[in-house]
């Protein structure tokens, strides 16, 4: 019973913590960010406490165990789910302690053409589509599936395609959210011609295909944070209906390309029509997803196994890692290697390693906290962005404070899944990417003699109570 009584513990404090940080700043990225810190971390630890003790969760896992290692409830198990739960409340603690209350005060919108964000989308799909394109042909000649055949052998360019698989995906996505939320939207004023709707249906649907060939779901998921997110940001009044619709068949569809990745690229549609023909396939697969595992096994992992810190070491590679290993080939390896050898897992299977133990690895117990607080201080960077720099600053300023809560919100699960190198993703998918690709796209709006609601943007979250001695709007 103690696993349950910690759990429970955990689970009501971490639950408690997002309910106070929404009701401050009434920001639904928070929640919606706390939940998948939970997901990644303390989720899985329900099914396997029950499968432990004789219960049977109906979550498939198992294989896990047999190609990581075996999972005990001991000491070990215990401290894990404490150092996962310290995790988090360190984060929700910082986000208390640094966030900046909110006054309602205009800020300038930006003009944003949408054709510019089609324009790049096209372009980038194109980019990724001719990089992949003879791995895709020889998965198809060799029967083989393209998700292990593009993962066992990426290639030089692998990385190339998948940062032009984010250009064509969140920038968009944002553009959709912001065409969405209509005339009244917060921060952007669309200049839309007729064919920018089915431009972006084209562009989006185009890219989901794409990314079900090929079984990647990471930057769907990304996509689809970042873009509900700013919907619901950038509307007074959001038709939570509708966008509670379109995130259910975005996750169903996510669902999908995890239930079908395994699968020959010759024998896809085949294998789509028989399965998807049983309504209760996808439903049954969700119910049994392993996605809230594998990083979660990692904190045992190194306890068990007496892994010794390296001391620093994350912080080393995460610094070398901004060079490209174009150029530097024999850069130093990041924590998730040295995590895998110590443990003894089979490499290369794309095991992930959970944010807080990279921590851990390179500073020991008090590295769990330290990471929480660092996650926290460039999460309230992110949302104290626009109070301070909204309407003040040069474009690319504007344009971070403007969608840096959104696609923080949205690279917390890549994140969580890595060790602290994993900022280094956050740095060209959080911020990179999408202000590159709107500075393109957007251009100051023209100011009139007097304010009106057409050239400004209200912030209209309610003044609330203050969040630390000395807080300023």
């Amino acid at each position: 019973m103690q696993y349950y009584a910690v759990l429970a513990a955990a689970t009501v404090v971490i639950a408690g913590l997002a309910v106070i940080l929404y009701r401050v700043r009434r920001d639904v990225g928070i929640p919606v960010g706390i939940a998948a810190l939970y997901y990644w971390s303390l989720y899985g630890a329900w099914s396997l406490v029950i499968d432990k003790q004789g219960g049977n969760s109906g979550k498939a896992y198992h294989y896990l165990e047999s190609k990581m290692f075996p999972i005990v409830l001991d000491d070990n198990y215990l401290l894990a789910i404490v150092l996962y739960a310290l995790f988090i409340v360190a984060v929700e603690v910082t986000l208390i302690v640094t966030l900046r209350t909110v006054r309602t005060r205009p800020h300038p919108r930006l003009t944003l053409r949408h054709e510019p964000i089609l324009l790049l989308g096209f372009a980038a799909a194109i980019g990724s589509f001719l990089i992949m394109r003879e791995k895709l042909g020889i998965a198809y000649a060799m029967n083989a599936s393209a998700y292990r055949y593009t993962r066992s052998d990426p290639g030089d360019w692998f990385t190339l395609h998948q940062v032009l698989n984010r250009v064509a995906l969140i920038p968009p996505a944002i553009g959709v959210a912001s065409l969405a939320a209509g005339k009244n939207s917060r921060y952007f004023a669309s200049q839309a011609p007729a064919y920018v709707w089915p431009g972006y249906i084209t562009l989006l649907g185009s890219m989901c295909a794409f990314a079900f060939m090929l079984g990647n779901k990471n930057e769907v998921f990304t996509a689809l944070i970042a873009g509900f997110l700013a919907y619901v940001a950038s509307t007074e009044r959001p038709q939570w209906f509708r966008a509670g619709i379109a995130a259910m068949v975005g996750m169903w569809f996510l669902y999908t390309i995890d239930l079908f990745r395994g699968e020959s690229l010759s024998g896809l549609w085949e294998a789509v029509t028989q399965r998807l023909g049983n309504a209760n396939e996808v439903g049954k697969f969700v119910s049994s997803s392993n996605e809230a595992f594998a990083a979660h096994f990692s904190m045992y992992g190194v306890l068990a196994a007496g892994t010794p810190i390296k001391f620093g070491y994350s912080i080393y590679s995460l610094v070398c890692a901004l060079v490209p290993r174009v150029l530097w080939p024999d850069r130093p390896r990041d924590i998730y290697l040295y995590y895998t050898e110590s443990v003894g897992t089979i490499q290369d299977q794309g095991y992930s390693l959970h944010h807080a133990t990279g921590w851990y690895l390179s500073f020991g117990y008090a590295g769990v906290v330290l990471g929480g607080i660092v996650m926290g201080l460039v999460w309230a960077m992110c949302l104290n962005a626009y109070t301070r720099f909204g309407g003040r600053r040069g474009m690319l300023i504007r344009l971070f404070a403007v969608v840096a809560p959104w696609t923080f919100v949205a690279n917390i699960a890549p994140l969580v899944r890595a060790g602290p190198e994993g900022y280094k993703g956050f740095i060209i998918e959080g911020a990179v990417i999408p202000v590159g690709a709107l500075a393109f796209a957007c251009r100051e709006s023209r100011r009139r003699k007097r304010s009106s609601v057409s050239n400004v943007a209200i912030v209209p979250s309610p003044e609330p109570k203050v969040l630390r001695r000395g807080a300023t709007g």
